[in-house]
């Protein structure tokens, strides 16, 4: 009896280390393990697209697993938050959020699917990028004073194109017909280069996006910049001026970028996310990449990080009442 309890008690120790090994998994000290899913709310060639595939090629390399992008757009980023809000807290779904998933959707939609600042987690910040006005080069209204005089001569015959109701260009515009009291008509498209064609085809006077998604047709001398919504001018832009400089401190907008993961994700995880997304902000060919495109990288601590979206999503939420502004 004694000899079979002992076997038997032999043939239970492998099982032993299990309960170690799960709390391991849980905490994360492996990841990542297999390829690690980052969720883009855009489509692929678009700016956010090009920074996810740039970073995740990058911590690939540093972190020996495959980064791969899921494109999954709609409902103003909020269709890819929510996918990642409901995935496994294990560090293999991270959002590519910002402005759209964080501070624009939460306030376009009354009953969101997902709650930001409970359901995610921010891991990183990544950076920022302003938007650009720009118009076709006959356009004889080419800077913000006569853009303004000639919005205020006649209300609602100006038109301007952007890339749906309530993106952050588009909502760019909202703000400025608040601060400068003019009314232009908008024309809504399905995304920047659809709205730039247009203006290219003289249909539409003015366009705005993020800057990146215009700089070629500006580098081509097919569209002219009016103005920029940095705080300072763009590097790649250094001769168009900003709204800021034009009088209107409050046009200075930006297109931000972080990481995000579902609330309970292990802290490990999120600490090599965090350090790898660090240190590929700081590779010079991922900089040049980026700053190429007018996106620029930066560094903030996640308590800034809090502090600034919520102030984000308090500011456009005041600008989207104002203009009355429901999804469509």
């Amino acid at each position: 009896m004694r000899r079979r309890q002992f076997a038997a008690g032999l043939g239970m120790l492998p099982l032993a280390p299990a309960p170690f090994a799960a709390t391991a998994f849980a905490q994360g000290d492996d990841w990542p393990a297999r390829n690690v899913r980052i969720v883009c709310p855009f489509t692929p060639g678009g700016s956010q697209d090009n920074i996810a595939r740039r970073l995740g090629a990058k911590l690939g390399e540093y972190l020996g697993q495959s980064f791969v992008i899921d494109n999954r757009t709609g409902a103003g980023g909020s269709i890819a938050a929510d996918n990642v809000a409901k995935s496994a807290p294990d560090g293999y779904s991270v959002l590519l959020g910002g402005i759209a998933s964080h501070a624009l959707a939460p306030n376009l939609y009354a009953r969101l699917p997902y709650n930001p600042f409970t359901d995610l987690e921010t891991v990183a910040w990544i950076g920022t990028q302003p938007n650009l006005m720009c118009c076709h080069p006959s356009f004889p209204h080419d800077t913000v004073a006569k853009l303004v005089a000639a919005a205020k001569a006649e209300p609602g015959k100006l038109q301007y194109g952007s890339s749906g109701v309530g993106t952050s260009p588009s909502l760019t515009m909202e703000l400025f017909k608040q601060k400068t009291g003019t009314d232009l008509t908008f024309i809504s498209y399905r995304g920047a280069a659809a709205a730039a064609a247009d203006v290219l085809a003289g249909h539409v006077p003015i366009c705005i996006a993020n800057i990146d998604s215009l700089m070629g047709q500006v580098s081509a001398g097919k569209l002219k910049p009016i103005a920029s919504t940095g705080a300072r001018r763009s590097p790649v832009l250094p001769e168009t001026p900003t709204f800021v400089e034009a009088g209107y401190p409050d046009l200075m907008v930006t297109s931000w970028s972080m990481w995000a993961v579902p609330t309970g994700t292990p802290a490990k995880a999120k600490e090599k996310l965090a350090a790898a997304t660090a240190r590929a902000l700081e590779a010079p060919e991922v900089v040049a990449s980026m700053r190429q495109g007018g996106f620029e990288p930066g560094s903030m601590s996640l308590p800034e990080v809090a502090a600034f979206v919520k102030a984000e999503h308090a500011r456009w939420g005041e600008v989207i009442r104002a203009a009355g502004i429901k999804p469509q």
